[in-house]
């Protein structure tokens, strides 16, 4: 029985495939982007959130941690060590203002279709399924995989949100194995792709290509981030990079949101992008309008 780590199920989502889906957010990320929006997702391994504004000081974590990770400052402060973190979860199981929690929990792959296949009647009814995102679906492949093969034996349509930032055969298994491929493109340019995510962007075009090659419901997503990838020249460069696989796929445009702000501070993280505002509706539709005249097939979408 192949086991994996995922952090969330979220039930009913509209954006990601066909019909009314069960979106699975597995944990584990290559990248780094600038904008991403759950960064809960970038570690295989759980993470430790805090609220600070829901916390009420009263020293019930510290007491329960056995390893000495959480003090008290000399202001009052709740001070953590992460290196003397177990993640045994005695912190999160004494708190009463639930300011703290564990994002990421280890599951099979038929405890995870078990909980998904609950959802059948509506996935038959709307023309739906079940997505698996993340993170990266392919830093999980052999999980992934299981799932795929136990859902599409069972009939049910099925997706993954990628990043293609992965072994090429490793990756081309999952991605052949499911209905549709939301396959995301940050930046055509390899200096600007770099600076970011902190990775190159050569392997996810080598594998967006053997893709197309072999796989025709591939839909390319855009993030549209103002002052990273919103230039003219840069949309220029992606329809460019576009025409040239061997089948041209569609374009979704997915704006720039402030939606994961909140979670960098739960992870007592930096956000580099704070105060950038979110692209408005003239903007987005000038950037589909630009790469529908350069030919592709272009939507965004709305939050």
């Amino acid at each position: 029985m192949t086991t994996g780590w995922i952090f969330d199920i979220q039930r009913f989502s509209l954006h990601d495939g066909p019909g009314l889906r069960t979106l699975v957010f597995l944990k584990g990320c290559p990248l780094r982007c600038l904008w991403c929006s759950n960064p809960e997702s970038q570690r295989q391994e759980p993470d430790l959130l805090y609220d600070p504004a829901r916390c009420n000081r009263c020293g019930d974590c510290i007491r329960s941690c056995n390893r000495g990770a959480l003090s008290l400052t000399t202001d009052g402060e709740l001070s953590y060590e992460p290196s003397l973190c177990t993640m045994c979860g005695a912190c999160v199981a004494v708190c009463n203002t639930r300011a703290r929690s564990i994002s990421g929990r280890e599951i099979t792959h038929t405890e995870l279709c078990a909980v998904v296949m609950r959802d059948m009647p509506f996935y038959r009814r709307s023309g739906g399924g079940v997505t698996l995102g993340g993170g990266e679906p392919a830093q999980q492949a052999d999980f992934v995989r299981a799932i795929i093969d136990q859902l599409r034996a069972s009939g049910v349509d099925t997706a993954i949100e990628t990043c293609g930032h992965a072994e090429t055969r490793s990756f081309l298994s999952i991605a052949t194995a499911v209905d549709h491929v939301y396959y995301d493109v940050k930046h055509a340019g390899a200096v600007q792709h770099r600076e970011a995510t902190g990775v190159s962007n050569e392997l996810i075009i080598e594998n967006l290509s053997a893709l197309t090659q072999i796989h025709r419901d591939v839909t390319v997503r855009y993030p549209l981030v103002p002052g990273y990838n919103d230039a003219e020249s840069d949309l220029f460069g992606l329809a460019a990079l576009l025409r040239e696989l061997p089948h041209v796929p569609p374009v979704e445009l997915v704006p720039y949101h402030r939606y994961g702000e909140h979670k960098y501070r739960l992870l007592r993280k930096d956000y580099v992008l704070a105060g950038t505002i979110p692209p408005d509706t003239r903007s987005i539709d000038n950037a589909c309008c630009l790469l529908q005249r350069c030919g592709l097939c272009c939507r965004a979408l709305t939050h």
